[in-house]
């Protein structure tokens, strides 16, 4: 087999030793190209110029609609020189794919599961609220949006609904939605200004805490840059309402939600308000 003088061409070296199934595919790269095997995909990696002892790697790329945070890590490499394909051939076909083979059939199980979940559960959540759902490419995931709002839907292994990301525009009706997600996941409880404060840090982002005051009846959210600066939640004459601690005349009273709104809904209108007042500053 005479010496590869670009990647491509190497690919397509071993795609000739692994079989039929196998192919390569150019990258408009000298150094770069892909090489494509049955339901998976390999970075082949060179560098210029290109000689018989020029080094060159071969790696799994991740399948995109497998996308799994503690499962997606895996990463088959086999190393070698360009002018030597064999030993490189020879590692991907009896170390590298069955281990690939093993994860995707276990990725795969994963991914049937959650996208059962989310497809029983949203539809559902639509027909309630009058809200409009699609799936995204990100296995149990699904994005829920109504007039004041919108949830990404999260569906566990298991099947449990969870919503790690809420924005919320108009309280009015957003409740049923929340109200739908805690039944569906299992997490109804009441909840206190504490519990209202630490839901608005959450969905304010890396940075943002809340404490909560004694018997949780005000909670004081500052982000960690801005220390002796802040925003104090607490209820005045039946509201709830949001101040900025070194703005006089900040008092800002959330009028349109209720002590019968969901945690999520009352947390994402103080995070709206918060994230106002500390643009505006």
């Amino acid at each position: 087999m005479p010496v590869a003088r670009y990647a491509l061409q190497y690919a397509a070296q071993l795609a000739d030793l692994l079989g039929p199934q196998w192919r390569a595919a150019s990258a408009d790269s000298s150094t770069f190209a892909v090489l494509e095997g049955p339901g998976v995909e390999f970075d082949v990696r060179t560098t210029a110029p290109v000689r018989a002892h020029t080094p060159v790697t071969v790696s799994t790329r991740p399948r995109g609609d497998l996308v799994w945070g503690r499962r997606s890590d895996y990463r088959g490499e086999a190393s070698g020189v360009i002018g030597a394909p064999g030993p490189v051939a020879d590692e991907i076909r009896s170390h590298i794919m069955p281990a690939w083979q093993e994860l995707v059939t276990e990725l795969e199980a994963r991914t049937a599961r959650t996208q059962a979940a989310i497809r029983h559960f949203a539809p559902l959540a639509a027909e309630i609220t009058g809200a409009t759902v699609s799936y995204g490419s990100r296995p149990g995931v699904a994005d829920i949006r109504w007039e004041g709002g919108r949830a990404v839907l999260w569906a566990s292994d298991e099947g449990l609904i969870s919503s790690p990301s809420i924005e919320i525009t108009r309280a009015r009706g957003a409740d049923t939605v929340f109200a739908v997600l805690h039944s569906a996941a299992g997490t109804a409880r009441r909840f206190s200004i504490g519990d209202i404060g630490e839901a608005a840090a959450l969905l304010l982002g890396d940075g943002w805490s809340a404490t909560s005051s004694p018997w949780g009846v005000a909670a004081h959210i500052a982000h960690r840059d801005t220390p002796g600066a802040g925003y104090t939640l607490a209820v005045a004459e039946g509201h709830l309402y949001v101040s900025a601690d070194l703005v006089d005349e900040s008092r800002t009273y959330l009028n349109d939600v209720s002590d019968a709104d969901e945690l999520e809904v009352l947390g994402a209108c103080v995070c709206a308000v918060v994230r106002r007042f500390h643009n505006d500053s």
